[in-house]
């Protein structure tokens, strides 16, 4: 009996190690505010006044966990799920549809398999004064892709600042599974070298997207530069893109930014954004421009209240409207939102 207990503690200090060698977190946002949209696309729709989820930041419950498998290697998960606090309903495109990976790190880097956000989009969120969020987000412009499905994507460690992220998608979209002979699965890969150190981060961007085995089968080419540099009493920021999809049309996009302190808790946000599209076939190119300012207040290092507004002007046929981070523009070309954020 007593080498049998002997036994027992013996194997609970070899296991207790294990154990705490793993830890999973929860982790979310809840974001709920009021929105008032005007000056529609089409002039027989009125203004539209609403209270609105997610404005600032997309809502989201979410588990991450590591587990460290010892000389240096570690094995991580993300599951993240998107849902709307107005009328508590899960996004539409599926459950934990935000983020979903495996990933193994070490000194060689980080290998991550699953759903992620784009490094484009990363990007661009990173520059954005508005953190692609509220009315005067830079992508009610910008077009971006935002996530990769079915994606394999790897990151080099960080020297001198740099780093790599490279990553593949075999069917990007995720709305499909994978078809016979892969015919038609919407094939993406992707590389950006970012440098952040100090007051300076500056970023590339390239990635091409192209249907497997269809014919035609034009390419979308996207490449982005952008960076930011923190002065103290003002961050400057600036993004210019180039998207090409063989055949059919070019667009353009630049983006100028600000983000001036106000006091310890405050931050005023101006952004100038622009959009040219050339459309084969079409003779004007469709332009947009939007003004966009806003000002974000910390109640704590947790929660802050936010309010931003946007006016776009298109030209020549161009449709761009003011959005925020879970809401489309629905056609609207000035739009104010006003809200509070709260993250756990």
């Amino acid at each position: 009996m007593q080498k049998k207990l002997i036994a027992l503690a013996v194997a609970g200090l070899v296991s207790a190690p294990a154990f705490a060698q793993s830890n999973v977190t929860i982790y979310g946002v809840v974001d709920m505010g009021v929105s008032y949209r005007s000056d529609n696309i089409v002039d027989s729709i009125g203004s539209r006044t609403g209270v609105d989820s997610g404005q600032q930041s997309g809502n989201r419950l979410g588990f991450k966990g590591t587990e460290d498998l010892g000389n240096g290697l570690k094995a991580g998960f993300v599951l993240e799920q998107g849902f709307f606090v107005d009328n508590g309903q899960s996004r539409s495109d599926g459950n934990f549809s935000r983020q979903s990976y495996v990933s193994l790190s070490g000194g060689f880097g980080t290998v991550a398999l699953g759903r992620l956000y784009s490094p484009q989009f990363n990007l661009l969120a990173a520059v954005d004064p508005f953190g692609t969020g509220t009315a005067g987000q830079v992508n009610n412009l910008y077009v971006n892709d935002t996530r990769l499905s079915n994606t394999i994507a790897y990151i080099t460690p960080n020297f001198s600042g740099i780093t790599v992220t490279a990553a593949y998608s075999a069917q990007a979209d995720g709305i499909k599974q994978e078809n016979a002979d892969n015919t038609g699965d919407l094939q993406a890969w992707a590389i950006s070298p970012v440098y952040s150190n100090g007051p300076l981060m500056v970023g590339l961007n390239y990635h091409q997207i192209q249907a497997n085995d269809v014919t035609p089968d034009p390419k979308t080419k996207v490449w982005d530069i952008g960076g930011t540099y923190d002065f103290g009493m003002v961050k400057v920021a600036a993004m210019y893109g180039n998207r090409d999809t063989d055949g059919a049309q070019e667009s353009d996009f630049w983006m100028l930014g600000a983000t001036v302190p106000v006091g310890a808790a405050g931050k005023v946000l101006l952004s100038y954004t622009s959009a040219e599209t050339d459309v084969v076939g079409v003779s004007a190119d469709r332009e947009s421009e939007q003004w966009a300012i806003g000002y974000t207040h910390d109640l704590s290092k947790r929660t802050n209240l936010y309010a931003a507004y946007a006016d776009i002007d298109n030209e020549n046929g161009a449709s761009a409207s003011v959005g925020d981070a879970s809401n489309g523009g629905l056609g609207y070309q000035q739009g104010l939102t006003i809200g509070v954020r709260h993250k756990f």
